[in-house]
């Protein structure tokens, strides 16, 4: 346990807003909770959630990355570096970073503070890809080449920590600290109204089967679609989020408006972080159907932040069959398709609706949550690391 860090600081740097990427979240309030004031730096969300953290947790914004042509994200990146600058000038115990940008930024401004890098993110050094996004590759083989300049080291699963040591030619394995929710010390607030206030009245009654992240080919959505059409089950509703206006989720328009179950399929655009949350909340089971392709190394070694969310809501997973996935499956809380097709998700789909029938399942999922798959749990490997640093000094 830490002791006597009260009013201590800690920097929390990202590139992608932690709307976007939840553990960066989770990360903060548990180093809160420990008794620091936790500084998170980052880019503008373009969903705003207006998500109540709690005290002693400030997110910093240093503008619209998302929105800027190249020479704007350089000058918002410069911009950025000299902010985190001046906050590490303010005596900061540790640095924390998420992704390539913010782990190049930290070994810039560091001096003498230990820089810990959580690599949430996987980014190879592959010829074709750099040609796709050359300033980004570049910055990611820099992180590469550099990490083993960092003072702690951790991906979101055995497979990448395994992957990142070889990759990088390292003498120590990375700590593996999963994708897991915050779990708050009390009971979250009622959201069903918030719920009702966007989904239609003859939902309320179903089983609820929620996608919510990015819509695309990688995710399989448009095979989710399909296979939900074919069990054709009266008690259960889909609901999607973060359609676009692009090719893709216009295809799964079209399957949606020609599908017999088209009533219960409900499609919706990004949504606040707030209502994502609303709708996990009252939701059955939660969809992580990512594909895995052979030439394509990270696809190899997922590590979906919705798993973790979506078991703190007790939510049952639907997945693909992966390393990541198997586990929960074991136990009894995940049904994993032997495929990608959609008559092999169907399948899944099936047994999913049969699973959350059983009484005690959310119980079940409770405890797991509380004793394994949280932030708490998970981030002991660097809160003891923390605690030797704070010992030292």
């Amino acid at each position: 346990m830490l002791m006597e860090i009260n009013n201590k600081k800690i920097l929390l740097l990202t590139l992608v807003h932690p709307d976007f990427l939840p553990p960066v979240y989770s990360v903060g309030q548990v180093l809160r909770d420990i008794g620091f004031n936790v500084h998170i730096l980052t880019f503008d969300s373009f969903v705003p959630a207006e998500l109540d953290l709690g005290q002693n947790i400030r997110v910093e914004s240093t503008g619209n990355h998302f929105e800027s042509n190249t020479l704007g994200r350089i000058k918002l990146r410069n911009k950025f570096t000299n902010r985190a600058k001046e906050l590490v000038n303010e005596g900061p115990v540790a640095i924390i970073t998420f992704c390539p940008f913010s782990f190049n930024c930290g070994l810039q401004i560091k001096n003498k503070t230990p820089l810990v890098y959580l690599v949430l993110e996987i980014a190879d050094f592959i010829l074709p890809v750099l040609l796709n996004s050359p300033l980004s590759n570049l910055r990611n083989l820099r992180a590469l080449k550099n990490i083993r300049k960092a003072d702690f080291v951790a991906t979101p699963s055995i497979q990448r920590s395994a992957w990142l040591a070889g990759r990088c030619h390292l003498s120590f394995m990375p700590h593996t600290i999963l994708n897991t929710a915050y779990l708050p010390k009390t009971a979250d607030e009622d959201t069903f109204d918030s719920f009702k206030s966007i989904v239609p009245q003859e939902f309320l009654n179903k089983k609820i089967i929620l996608y919510t992240g990015a819509v695309n080919e990688e995710h399989c959505i448009l095979e989710l679609v399909r296979a939900f059409g074919l069990i054709n089950d009266e008690t259960s509703a889909l609901i999607i989020t973060g359609i676009k206006d692009n090719e893709y989720c216009n295809r799964i328009r079209k399957v949606v408006e020609k599908s017999i179950c088209e009533q219960r399929i409900l499609l919706l655009p990004y949504v606040t972080r707030t209502q994502m949350l609303a709708l996990q909340s009252n939701a059955d089971i939660g969809v992580c159907l990512t594909k895995e392709y052979q030439d394509n190394v990270r696809t190899k070694m997922i590590a979906p932040n919705k798993v973790g969310e979506y078991l703190y809501k007790n939510l049952f997973i639907l997945g693909i069959k992966n390393e990541y996935l198997l586990p929960l499956e074991m136990k009894g809380f995940a049904s994993l398709a032997e495929s990608t097709t959609p008559v092999e998700i169907s399948k899944a789909i099936r047994k999913a609706l049969i699973a959350v029938g059983q009484n005690n399942l959310k119980a079940n999922i409770r405890s797991f949550v509380k004793d394994q798959f949280c932030m708490q749990q998970q981030l002991k490997p660097l809160i003891y690391f923390i605690n030797e640093v704070i010992s030292i000094n």
